[in-house]
């Protein structure tokens, strides 16, 4: 009974021993500074941050040793709930009490305009978002590619490809890759419903008389944005590529042979329409690409959902650009009549 005593009293002993040195130890950390005097660091705590990724955020940042320390110290005086969203230009020397006045405080919410005109594919917007400093050219595609999102929004293609809408977006300096993808895809998924609402037979049509999904639309306006922007015609080239898919001919339509980080900034020829290895090239393979090449608009989008119809509409296998200035096309029924469209408007 006496040895246990004994070492019940040594283990409290250790116990207290080891709670004082914890203690002397966060004590001496908490007295700390943040950042030492002459020491910058821009903090940017994006919207709906839960507060481990704001801790997660500062200890990337090297603004934190200890993030389980700093954790119990927030708690301490509650302010995982009253942290604010924005930019922080944080300067030393800032103690733990400072920081804590600032986050309540919030920092700047500064919004940048983010325009995406119609056709434009994953790697312009990448481009564009790099460009105007709301993140990364990387961290945007991996955001556009990853699946657990795609899944979380119906999307069965690779990436946010033909899902994104152009259109023009404040976006909030500090907005997270992801977030900037959903903001986009939303207003995408809000003119998709108006257009299927006001059309509300054609999907069903689509699939019953043409076996094409909702996703081989999105393909197939994708292709049209990309081969002409003149209004009045969107539903004409709609339908001539259905009327090729029909006959089981190749759509041998020119921006499918520069879709890819690559080559999206190319014109096209016959090195990449040719390639075998290219699996976008309709010149390649048969029937519609593995998925969009671009972000259609609304008109786009409408046009595929509900190409023309028509005698004449029905038989036009081919198109050529008129080159006049109106952005207008010829279109032919048969290749003979193309060959000569050729030579009356590109010779």
């Amino acid at each position: 009974m006496r040895l246990a005593g004994a070492i019940s009293a040594g283990a409290a002993v250790i116990l207290v021993a080891t709670c004082v040195l914890f203690w002397a130890h966060y004590n001496s950390w908490s007295e700390a500074p943040v950042l030492k005097d002459g020491e910058r660091i821009t903090l940017i705590i994006p919207h709906d941050t839960a507060w481990p990724g704001v801790v997660k955020l500062m200890k990337e940042q090297g603004m934190i040793a200890r993030p389980r320390y700093f954790d119990v110290w927030a708690r301490r005086r509650d302010l995982p709930k009253h942290v604010k969203a924005g930019n922080y230009m944080l300067e030393g020397p800032l103690s733990l009490e400072d920081l804590d006045k600032t986050l309540r405080e919030g920092g700047a919410t500064e919004d940048v305009l983010l325009t995406i005109p119609e056709g434009f594919n994953i790697f312009h917007i990448a481009d564009r978002v790099e460009s105007l400093g709301l993140c990364g050219r990387d961290a945007f595609l991996a955001a556009a590619r990853d699946k657990e999102l795609l899944e979380a929004h119906d999307i069965p293609g690779e990436s946010f490809e033909g899902y994104l809408f152009p259109d023009s977006y404040r976006i909030g300096k500090g907005a997270t890759p992801r977030q900037i993808v959903q903001t986009l895809h939303a207003q995408w998924d809000k003119n998709w419903d108006e257009i299927v609402a006001e059309h509300p037979d054609a999907l069903e049509k689509m699939e019953n008389e043409h076996a094409l999904t909702r996703h081989d639309i999105v393909i197939l306006a994708s292709i049209v944005e990309r081969e002409t922007n003149y209004a009045p015609e969107l539903g004409l080239v709609a339908r001539v590529f259905l009327n090729r898919l029909e006959r089981d001919m190749r759509l041998q339509t020119d921006p499918t042979c520069v879709y890819g980080d690559e080559t999206y900034d190319k014109i096209p020829a016959p090195k990449y329409c040719k390639n075998p290895l290219n699996r976008y090239s309709t010149y390649i393979i048969d029937g519609l690409p593995p998925g969009p090449i671009s972000n259609p608009g609304k008109e786009a989008l409408e046009a595929s959902l509900v190409p023309a119809t028509g005698k004449d509409a029905k038989r036009y296998l081919f198109f050529v650009a008129k080159r006049d200035g109106s952005g207008a096309h010829h279109f032919t029924a048969t290749f003979k009549e193309h060959k000569a469209a050729i030579r009356k408007y590109l010779k």
